[in-house]
C-alpha cells in the first residue's frame, strides 16, 4: 500500500485512452468499475433504476439537482442511459434535467446509450429533442456509434429526426466510411439511399492511401 501511495504521489501515468483507429473507441460501453462511495446519491440510484429513490430525492425544502455530474461529469442520465433503464431516462426527461451535458468523453447520454445499444433509452432522448449531432473527443457522432453497433433501425431514425451525415471523425471516417469498414452491406446500401457521399475521400490508415468510392466499387466491396 505504501508502495502505491508512492507511486501516486509521484505522479504515475493511468493508462493511455485509445487513438481514434482504436476499436475500444467503440467497445468500451460502460464506465468501468463502479465504486459507489465515489458517486453522488443521485447516480447511484440512476444507475441502479432506483425511480422511487430519484422521487424521493426531487421533493422537499432541498430537491436535487438532475444535472449533477460526478467526477467524471457524468450525469444521472448518463447513468441511466448505459444501464438501460428507460424508465429513470423517462423520469428525468419529465423533469426537464438537460439532455445534451458531456461526460468526460465528450459524450452525450444519447450517444452512451447508442454505444451501449440501449435503444429504448435513446428512443426518449431522440423524442425529447436531444441534439443529435455532438461531436466526443475522437470525433465520432450519435450516427457513427447506430453505425458501429449496426442498428439499422436506430440509423434510420437519427436520420429522419435530423442527424447530419457526413460528419467525417478523427480517423477519418465518416458515417458511410465506417458502415464499409464494419462490412455492413445493409447499412450502407440505407446510407446510399439517403444520398451519402460516395466518393468521400477518406484519408485513411486502414486502407493505406487516399480512396474514392463509387456505388458499383461499394458493392463489389462488401460482397
Amino acid at each position: 500500500m505504501k508502495r502505491l501511495l508512492a507511486a501516486a504521489g509521484k505522479g504515475v501515468r493511468g493508462p493511455e485512452p485509445p487513438n481514434p483507429f482504436s476499436e475500444r473507441v467503440y467497445t468500451e460501453k460502460d464506465y468501468g468499475t463502479i465504486y459507489f462511495g465515489d458517486l453522488e446519491k443521485i447516480h447511484t440510484a440512476a444507475s441502479r433504476g432506483q425511480v422511487r429513490k430519484l422521487e424521493k430525492m426531487t421533493v422537499g425544502k432541498k430537491p436535487v439537482n438532475l444535472n449533477k455530474r460526478d467526477m467524471k461529469k457524468r450525469t444521472a442520465l448518463h447513468w441511466a442511459c448505459v444501464n438501460g433503464h428507460a424508465e429513470v431516462v423517462t423520469f428525468l426527461v419529465d423533469r426537464k434535467c438537460q439532455l445534451n451535458v458531456l461526460d468526460g468523453e465528450g459524450r452525450t447520454p444519447l450517444m452512451k446509450a447508442l454505444q451501449c445499444e440501449r435503444e429504448a433509452c435513446a428512443n426518449i432522448l431522440i423524442d425529447a429533442g436531444a441534439d443529435l449531432n455532438y461531436v466526443d473527443v475522437y470525433g465520432n457522432t450519435a450516427l457513427h456509434y447506430a453505425i458501429y453497433s449496426e442498428n439499422l433501425l436506430m440509423v434510420a431514425t437519427l436520420l429522419s429526426y435530423g442527424a447530419v451525415i457526413e460528419v467525417q471523425n478523427k480517423a477519418s471516417l465518416t458515417p458511410l466510411l465506417l458502415a464499409i469498414q464494419k462490412r455492413s452491406k445493409q447499412t450502407v446500401e440505407f446510407l446510399l439511399t439517403k444520398n451519402a457521399n460516395a466518393n468521400a475521400f477518406n484519408e485513411s490508415k486502414w486502407y493505406g492511401s487516399s480512396f474514392f468510392f463509387t456505388k458499383k466499387h461499394l458493392t463489389s466491396v462488401l460482397e
